[in-house]
């Protein structure tokens, strides 16, 4: 994974008003710090990536019920090595929701830190990087290994099917947006 690059992705979000100077601080320098930044290489705390697919249209998103994380949250994964993180959407999107991401504007959104503590699967720790991906409201099939179900939610629902408060807060900050 090209460092500078990820580095350069994450500083974009520094003139964005909802994402916390503090953390896309604790990014770059986990970033500049860590040997490996992927789950793939072994490393316990690593990058992933969020999508939340949006259809602006009718302000619904669409939101997975994740079987680990027993809660409902956006699609996502961890990034593999010599990947970029919009790059992870891309393939996880075909990957988790059976559709090939063409022409759809994927747009980074936020960042967040979420502690796993599953070292038996080393998994400690996250540094997601949240994408939005505007996309038309398709149904789309979800991969019934990893969620319980999925669907298309008006916001303020969507909002509140989410218990970390965490990713609840992070998604309600798509209400300055839409």
């Amino acid at each position: 994974m090209n460092k500078q690059r990820l580095i350069y992705e994450v500083k974009k979000l520094k003139n964005v008003s909802w994402v916390s100077n503090k953390i896309i601080s604790q990014f770059i320098d986990f970033i500049k710090n860590q040997p490996s930044l992927t789950k793939e290489e072994r490393a316990g705390i690593h990058i992933c990536s969020f999508f939340l697919p949006v259809h602006i249209k009718t302000k619904f998103i669409y939101l997975v019920h994740h079987i680990k994380a027993n809660d409902w949250i956006p699609p996502g994964g961890h990034i593999n090595k010599n990947e970029l993180p919009i790059e992870t959407v891309k393939r996880e999107f075909e990957e988790e929701l059976s559709h090939k991401l063409t022409n759809e504007k994927i747009e980074l959104f936020d960042l967040s830190i979420k502690e796993i503590n599953r070292p038996h699967q080393n998994c400690l720790t996250h540094y997601d990087i949240w994408y939005l991906v505007y996309t038309k409201k398709l149904p789309f099939k979800f991969l019934r290994r990893e969620f319980y179900d999925a669907g298309w939610f008006n916001l303020n629902e969507g909002v509140k099917k989410i218990k970390l408060k965490k990713y609840r807060d992070i998604v309600k900050k798509l209400h300055l947006i839409l």
